[in-house]
């Protein structure tokens, strides 16, 4: 099975890991193809080749592209034509959402030079939306040449049923992670009780509640907040932390692989998201990080959020910082539920959020494209496809 398999996310190396855990799959070649380099929200990334040694049969074509961070109107030079008419994929993969200008670029690619493929792209967005111009445009011609897609949270889903697309949806993280050896309590018996941040520090990811939270601990003073991260409203959440005499640390953005030594200093992982007219929570993968350090996890109810943390974690009502507070209060006070919560994560992420168990997943999900799906070439809206695949994948909701 040769898969074409595109995404600015892989031009950071520790997301290798989910292209090597799809390399292991039986009879599996792979071409990974990304832009030069990537420009997040909190940093710029210059692309890290793929590492050989992790698979063999994984082929890193970097690509130059124009429009680097606007995840919609970012295009390839034109060498993704030849490459695709070299190639012959059996399926192509974009990560990339149903109006993106570069899944239309290398569609069009498929069609003129690659009909027999089958496409499969990946979407998180979980807003009502109504794309206008040229998105619209690039909307209808992809969805109508897509034989299913994938969507990172259940509302995304939706989304794409509402925009008239009717063939197969798959409810699959992007990214899993791996479980990491299990810090001991002992490592803080010492310290202040660490409630701990990372992402961005923005007012719809609820830093503002979580600052409030802390200052209405019962055991504030015993504890301290740990944010890393940057983002708008740093500066507001060092000053309302002064206000209110919160033992306050900040650290800068750290790439993923620095990420474990900074929960490592968490005796809580916090995600307070708000939900906005503009954005929901879409995923929150910084709880799966957490989970697999053995991190206690605690989120709003925006969004995603429930659905990853499952029973593994503790859910309170976005935007009240009260009930927040006393969830803190209470992880505090009860060390045995701190390890249950850990050990109830550390297996959450072990059954259903590894590399390998999506890999495995994703899999299943090529093997039903070849068996059964439409090829680019004789695409539709919906080509008479229902909802629900005619031989359901196991695992897949």
């Amino acid at each position: 099975m040769k898969i074409l398999y595109i995404g600015h996310t892989y031009t950071v190396r520790a997301n290798h890991a989910k292209i090597a855990a799809l390399a292991k799959q039986p009879g599996v070649e792979i071409v990974l193809v990304t832009p030069q380099a990537w420009k997040g929200p909190l940093y710029r990334n210059e692309t890290d080749r793929f590492d050989s040694a992790l698979a063999p049969n994984v082929h890193h074509r970097i690509l130059k592209a124009w429009g680097i961070g606007k995840e919609g109107a970012y295009l390839f030079s034109p060498s993704i034509f030849p490459l695709i008419a070299r190639l012959q994929p059996d399926i192509v993969h974009v990560e990339q959402g149903a109006y993106a200008l570069v899944y239309l670029q290398v569609l069009l690619a498929l069609k003129l030079f690659s009909r027999q493929s089958r496409s499969i792209f990946f979407t998180w967005w979980n807003l009502p939306y109504q794309p206008k111009g040229i998105k619209k445009i690039a909307e209808r011609f992809n969805l109508s040449h897509s034989t299913c897609a994938i969507a990172g949270n259940a509302r995304a889903r939706d989304v794409l049923r509402e925009h008239g697309f009717m063939k197969p949806v798959h409810v699959l993280p992007q990214l899993g992670v791996e479980p990491l050896p299990l810090r001991t309590e002992q490592q803080h018996s010492n310290a202040p009780f660490c409630v701990g941040y990372a992402g961005r520090i923005t007012e719809e990811k609820g830093v503002f509640d979580l600052v409030r939270a802390v200052s209405r601990m019962q055991h504030v003073g015993s504890s301290k907040l740990y944010c890393v991260g940057a983002g708008e409203a740093l500066d507001r959440a060092k000053r309302e932390a002064a206000y209110h005499g919160i033992d306050f640390e900040w650290h800068p953005p750290v790439r993923n692989n620095e990420l474990p030594a900074h929960l490592e200093k968490m005796d809580v992982l916090v995600l307070p998201s708000r939900t906005t007219p503009r954005w929901v929570e879409q995923f929150g993968h910084i709880l799966l990080e957490a989970m697999a350090a053995g991190i206690p996890v605690v989120g709003s109810n925006s969004g995603e959020i429930p659905n990853v943390i499952g029973n593994a974690g503790i859910i309170f009502e976005e935007g009240n910082a009260e009930a927040l507070a006393q969830v803190l209060d209470r992880i505090f006070e009860n060390e045995e539920e701190r390890t249950a919560l850990a050990d109830r994560g550390v297996e959450r992420i072990r059954k259903q959020f590894t590399h390998e168990t999506i890999a495995q997943t994703q899999f299943r999900i090529y093997e039903w494209m070849l068996r059964e799906g439409l090829p680019v070439g004789r695409n539709n809206r919906s080509a008479g496809c229902s909802q629900d695949m005619a031989t359901p994948v196991p695992g897949i909701r």
